[in-house]
């Protein structure tokens, strides 16, 4: 049994942090301790205490001494074995915690965003030199980090984000919107980068082909007001419905028909793009990040040039005309997702690194 402690300076509530959430519950069903670090003003923060994980509250601030003495008191006072970073100001405060605290814990950084790295020394020394692995949420990441930055390969493995496959069955989950029509959507925080300008510039063009389509936009986000304005002056308010934040995520890809996502940066990879191909949705999704691992053009969905509402246009249409063909890529992405992307088998992943990182330092 080992004794985790995950941080988490960002104050979200987005993949990477619905990540640590569900990552630390699973292990705590294997039988291991799992402790969470994060601010008290996080969204994180109370969905672990409601959860029933033990959570600190610890203000993360560079430069600032009194946060390293916090975390090295939480790594002394908790016994803890593993150390897992996850954001940059967490990263530096949780690290050097980390290396002056009494016992010894393993440190891993877990890199969630495809976004670019500095090339600096000090990007070295928190992302090669302190930590003893690093994990990526897509193989696009860890090749990223490898040719771009020089960072040693051997140091970073990618361990995508696992789906539950029990929660996210098209064979037993009730759609939650009631049926008028065609219906397409994207879910995700609403963040500038998810590219929600290109999927409502793409609604007035699939209308005309499409008719009868009904389009949402699922999550919340910085982005609202932006998106919000946005589909007001397009005078799209009675075709594009925000639903805001949602917890019945898995009732809401049922509804769906086709699930867009035209991110055109700093993705790993999406779990939401993960729930939809789980859910047997075809989807329309941009070049980005490490979004092509999972979305093999014209397999398991349509993978398209990144800000391009045209191609959002023409790939909807087609699907809309070819209901044999939306099948068949359900039917394909839901095989992948079980093969590669099952949460069971990405904690046995992450678990099988822990032990081999113990007994690589004769830990155990």
């Amino acid at each position: 049994m080992f004794t985790i402690l995950h941080t988490e300076s960002s104050r979200g509530w987005g993949g990477q942090e619905i990540r640590i959430l569900k990552e630390s519950l699973g292990m705590l069903s294997k039988g291991h301790r799992v402790i969470i670090a994060a601010s008290e003003r996080s969204e994180l923060y109370p969905r672990a205490k409601t959860a029933g994980i033990k959570v600190y509250p610890v203000s993360f601030v560079k430069k600032n001494p009194l946060s390293i003495a916090r975390t090295t008191s939480i790594i002394n006072r908790e016994s803890i074995d593993i150390l897992n970073t996850h954001s940059s100001s967490d990263s530096w405060i949780a690290t050097f915690g980390a290396k002056i605290a009494g016992n010894k814990p393993l440190i891993l950084r877990t890199r969630h965003l495809s976004t670019p790295i500095g090339k600096s020394f000090l990007s070295r020394l928190i992302y090669e030199i302190l930590p003893d692995k690093v994990i990526t949420t897509g193989e696009e990441i860890r090749q990223r980090m490898t040719k771009l930055n020089g960072f040693d390969g051997n140091k970073i493995c990618s361990i995508p984000t696992g789906i539950d496959l029990n929660i996210f069955n098209p064979e037993k989950t009730i759609p939650c919107l009631e049926k008028t029509g065609f219906y397409i959507g994207m879910v995700s925080v609403l963040r500038s980068w998810k590219g929600h300008e290109y999927f409502i510039k793409a609604v007035p063009e699939i209308l005309k082909s499409i008719p009868e389509a009904q389009f949402f936009i699922v999550g919340n986000g910085p982005q609202h007001e932006n998106i919000r304005n946005l589909i007001k002056e397009m005078a799209l308010g009675k075709k594009i419905l925000m639903l805001g934040h949602r917890e019945d995520v898995p009732e809401i890809m049922a509804s769906l028909d086709i699930l867009v996502h035209s991110s055109y940066a700093n993705e790993g990879v999406p779990q939401s793009i993960l729930q939809a191909l789980a859910m047997k949705k075809a989807i329309v999704a941009s070049d980005a990040g490490a979004i092509r691992e999972v979305i093999l053009d014209g397999k398991t969905g349509f993978l398209i040039k990144s800000r391009d509402h045209h191609l959002i246009t023409d790939r909807v249409t087609h699907l809309y005309k070819n209901p044999e063909l939306r099948i068949k890529l359900g039917e394909r992405g839901r095989e992948m997702v079980h093969r590669n992307y099952s949460f069971e088998g990405m904690l046995d992943r992450i678990e099988a690194l822990y032990r081999q990182l113990f007994e690589n330092k004769g830990m155990e």
